[in-house]
């Protein structure tokens, strides 16, 4: 069923002439805490200009846009002057549109490939003034001094379409301690933990589970900071997962 997905949406975007956009396959929406310190540099800037990147072997084509912003406040990271964001044309685009001198609220990375700085299409980049609420969190994660929080959710499969599992009992296990919950009726989750490293796995007499295809964190390798948060997804599978 995945693998037909994948082929319509590929056909689909060679179809189309219009350019590509995002398909959020991950649990949404992101958190504003989780994506603030996954971001290398996050920043409030004017966009100056932009270009089609085209194909050598497809001069007709789009293979990826490139836009040049002037970095007016960097929220995370040390950034001033201009940036370059480069985005491809394919299902990993943001969702909003480019327009010359709006202003954004970007959480970016680096591509090293690229040379240039890279978004997630389906996180919480946009226009500045539709940011209020994602500007407020970054100022609460900022004033923050203890812990966070672990947030997922557990379902029966990974393919579609999947149910979730209610009831079960998740556990978070780090240097401070371990801490568990029970999954909600909508198979969701969520634990106040002390900042740290974390393991977080789903223990269920005769059942076994492991990380969904498309969870945001490893659940493996968990780091809470003050003010942060991760978001993981738990799929269930037949045997137990190879450690």
């Amino acid at each position: 069923m995945k693998c037909c997905l994948y082929l319509l949406c590929a056909t689909i975007a060679l179809i189309l002439p219009q350019p590509a956009m995002s398909i959020c396959g991950a649990p949404q929406p992101r958190l504003v805490c989780a994506e603030y310190f996954h971001s290398q540099l996050v920043v409030e800037a004017t966009l100056v200009q932009s270009s089609k990147l085209r194909d050598k072997d497809d001069p007709a084509g789009i293979s990826a846009y490139a836009y040049t912003l002037r970095v007016n406040r960097a929220l995370r990271g040390k950034m001033a002057g201009a940036i370059r964001v480069y985005e491809a044309n394919d299902s990993g685009r943001a969702t909003f549109e480019w327009v010359s001198g709006r202003e954004y609220l970007l959480f970016l990375f680096y591509a090293q490939d690229e040379k240039s700085w890279e978004l997630d299409g389906c996180g919480n980049s946009g226009p500045l003034n539709e940011a209020k609420m994602a500007l407020s969190e970054i100022a609460t994660i900022k004033a923050a001094r203890g812990g966070g929080v672990i947030h997922g959710v557990v379902r029966d499969s990974e393919e579609l379409p999947f149910t979730v599992i209610p009831g079960v009992r998740v556990e978070a296990q780090g240097t401070t301690g371990r801490y568990s919950t029970t999954t909600n009726e909508k198979g969701e989750f969520q634990m106040d933990v002390p900042s740290g490293k974390y393991i977080v796995r789903v223990v269920d007499r005769g059942l076994f589970f492991d990380k969904a295809l498309f969870s945001y964190e490893d659940p493996s390798k968990i780091q809470i900071e003050p003010g942060g948060c991760a978001q993981v997804e738990f799929a269930k599978v037949a045997h137990p997962p190879a450690r």
